[in-house]
């Protein structure tokens, strides 16, 4: 069966450097419910790079939500802004943070990169 939170945290590890996030140092925790308890994920943000891991430790900032609800925000369907308003995850610590780490998400689903979008109508 298919696990979009641990393909998305895998995946992290797998990406060079984000050149958007050079000045970023912290951790966060993700702490993921679910009928048979909670689920831990460590996410450390250094000078660009990224990686992940499973665990539960202190962190900068603790996120905490539904693991189904948080694979539809890895997957690109849920809105992890939206979903802070309407209490569907709650953040403790450095909410800056959790701006960064929204940087790291996929786009909605279909979504196009624009720079591409401009490349495409340069050449018609």
């Amino acid at each position: 069966m298919a696990d979009p939170t641990a393909d998305f945290f895998d995946g992290l590890g797998h990406r060079g450097p984000d050149p958007m996030l050079t000045k970023v140092r912290g951790t966060v925790r993700f702490d993921l419910g679910h009928r048979d308890g909670t689920d831990h994920w460590v996410l450390v943000m250094s000078e660009g790079n990224v990686s992940a891991s499973r665990g539960e430790r202190p962190a900068d900032c603790v996120i905490s939500t539904d693991l189904r609800f948080f694979d539809r925000v890895t997957t690109g369907e849920a809105n992890p802004i939206a979903a802070l308003l309407r209490n569907e995850i709650t953040v403790e610590g450095n909410l800056l943070l959790f701006h960064y780490f929204q940087r790291l998400l996929p786009g909605p689903p279909g979504a196009r990169d624009p720079r591409e979008m401009v490349r495409e109508r340069r050449h018609k």
